[in-house]
């Protein structure tokens, strides 16, 4: 099993389990009061459209030194207790101190908090599908901090939502809170570290992560601290609005380290990497908006404010998640495909074929075969049906192929005529020229180039596109190496190589030996799937056998010339040194 593997699974159905208990299985349900915080002191409010229970009345004053441990804990979650937990409350009401029962409910939902429960619903599953995108076809440390940050906010509502006994409240507001909360600030801070280290000194990273670091466990502690000495002994270490501050500086400050870095990364980095360091920019900092606006309704004790902020930071949270989500699509920070994956679209087309011919199998046979036929018809019919329906099948996948995917359709039609007929042109130059021409067309790299072996490595002798490639690349260069040792192609991303870090390089041998290669580089917002890269060695070992020809018929026609006669020794030597010059085969 795979690192990728064992770190992947676990987050996944941690994921997966969260977002379907959230989204299907949601209870508005809890405490059947408010509480209004006065100093140090806690009293009891009415919910709007709540009867207040039993024995209790507004202004009832909590005693919290005289409650459980599990009422603490119930205070801290507040309303998002399960339905059908019961508290016993100890409220000072004058000089008397009563204990009241309290049973948590269900509530009515309304249409702002229906509105609010369906914008949660998008804004989880938009988390969900961006954080198994990242961390299942990341592709760096960039895209895994992605993932990893989605994963853990769907984790931490989730801990927060769960209906759980009275008696686990405590350990889940701590690990919600306190351990978990935490950790979507680590994702960010990986990722705004990945994006932007290459353009940073050493010395500005280290700084960086030490003030995250320090930021990070101070937020920690002081959590874990202050949830678990009010629960257990209903002290309050810090004073409430201290902590408050403390609290509010420590999580601005953890989500802002993430976008400074973001900025100073963004400034000092290439073109290429400000594309894909842009949009990551603009969501972090949609990010720390919501940091705000759900500062301000934690701060506000106005329910109707407290709504509306939290719709504000829900949407702007959406639009984050979106803007993430383009990021590592358009920026490749995923392997992916923006279009269509062919195996997706062909599975579910396949299935409905399938399931079709089956059904109309299952109607001729009954139609033409009765409770006596002989076992030689009731081979027959089948069969028939086989043959028949295997050519319309057929007929559908080559119809899907040119409707749904006309653009690689038509790219891999070109490709596959250029391959068949490239070996009848008659100029070596012309024949480099539509190669490259051809391949960069219709395989939409960002540039393309071909290689000739030399005496001392491999010549670029074309090029097409934004991308340089280096003019000359050594001879034990590792991708010349693996082609040299029978490879089709080498994979940049997997190997050291001065062709550059992304995109493929295909094999031009003829019979065993390697006269070139066709470099291809990184396609923008895709990858080359398996079947493209087929095409593309294919064309690499056409063009690569018409030129080796075209070359040898060059030899050839001076061998003759010299034993015609027709060149004297010294124009000879000459034209021998503009071929050996030219091509060098390996």
């Amino acid at each position: 099993m795979t690192r990728r593997l064992l770190i992947a699974m676990p987050l996944t159905i941690i994921a997966v389990v969260a977002v379907t208990q959230m989204t299907l299985f949601y209870k508005n349900s809890g405490l059947p009061f408010n509480v209004v915080t006065r100093g140090s002191s806690r009293f009891i409010a009415q919910s709007p459209g709540i009867p207040l229970p039993q024995g209790l009345k507004v202004g009832d004053e909590l005693d919290l030194q005289q409650s459980t441990p599990e009422v603490r804990a119930a205070l801290l979650q507040n309303m998002n207790l399960g339905a059908g937990l019961r508290y016993t409350f100890a409220v000072r009401r004058g000089t008397q101190i009563l204990n009241v029962p309290v049973t948590t409910r269900d509530f009515p939902i309304s249409g702002n908090l229906r509105l609010n429960i369906a914008l949660s619903d998008v804004l989880f599953f938009a988390l969900l599908i961006l954080g198994l995108l990242a961390i299942w076809r990341g592709r760096n440390l960039a895209a895994w901090g992605l993932g990893f940050f989605a994963v853990v906010i769907i984790a931490q509502v989730g801990l927060r939502n769960l209906p759980l006994p009275a008696t686990w409240i405590m350990g889940s507001a701590i690990l919600a809170d306190a351990i978990v909360f935490p950790l979507m600030f680590v994702g960010l801070f990986l990722m705004a570290y990945a994006l932007s280290a290459d353009g940073l000194q050493r010395r500005i990273k280290w700084i960086f992560s030490g003030v995250f670091a320090l930021f990070y466990l101070l937020f920690v502690a002081i959590n874990f601290i202050s949830i678990l000495s009010f629960v257990l002994f209903n002290l309050t270490l810090i004073p409430s609005g201290l902590a408050s501050v403390i609290s509010i500086v420590l999580l601005v400050g953890l989500g802002s380290i993430s976008f400074v870095l973001l900025i100073l990364g963004y400034a000092r980095a290439g073109a290429e990497q400000r594309l894909r360091i842009r949009w990551i920019l603009y969501s972090t900092g949609l990010m720390l908006l919501v940091i705000v606006v759900s500062l301000t309704a934690f701060l506000s004790d106005n329910p109707a404010y407290q709504m509306v902020s939290v719709n504000i930071g829900n949407f702007l949270f959406l639009l984050a998640v979106i803007g993430y989500t383009y990021a590592v699509l358009s920026q490749r920070l995923v392997d992916l495909r923006i279009v269509l994956n062919r195996t997706l679209v062909y599975g579910i087309i396949t299935a409905i074929v399938v399931g079709v011919f089956a059904a109309i199998n299952s109607v001729v046979e009954h139609a033409t075969l009765g409770q006596g036929a002989s076992l030689l018809l009731e081979l027959i019919v089948p069969l028939a049906l086989g043959i028949v329906l295997g050519s319309l099948r057929k007929y559908v996948d080559s119809y899907i192929n040119r409707w749904l995917f006309r653009r690689q359709y038509r790219a891999e039609q070109a490709l596959n005529d250029f391959a068949r007929t490239c070996g009848f042109i008659e100029q070596p130059e012309r024949l480099l020229d539509l190669t490259v021409q051809q391949v960069f067309t219709h395989s939409h790299a960002q540039s393309v180039a071909l290689y000739e072996r030399e005496a001392a490595g491999y010549r670029r002798v074309r090029q097409q596109g934004t991308t340089e490639f280096p003019e000359r690349v050594a001879a034990d260069d590792l991708a010349f190496v693996r082609l040299r040792a029978g490879d089709h192609e080498a994979d940049l991303n997997e190997i050291t190589s001065a062709l550059g870090t992304d995109g493929y390089v295909f094999s031009m041998a003829v019979r065993g030996r390697l006269i070139g290669a066709l470099a291809c580089g990184p396609r923008p917002a895709e990858q080359y799937t398996a079947d493209e890269r087929t095409l593309l060695y294919h064309v690499a070992q056409q063009a690569g056998a018409a030129l080796y020809a075209l070359r040898s018929g060059e030899h050839e026609r001076l061998v003759d010339s010299i034993a015609s006669g027709t060149l004297d020794p010294a124009s000879a030597r000459e034209r021998a040194r503009q071929l050996v010059s030219a091509w060098q085969v390996a």
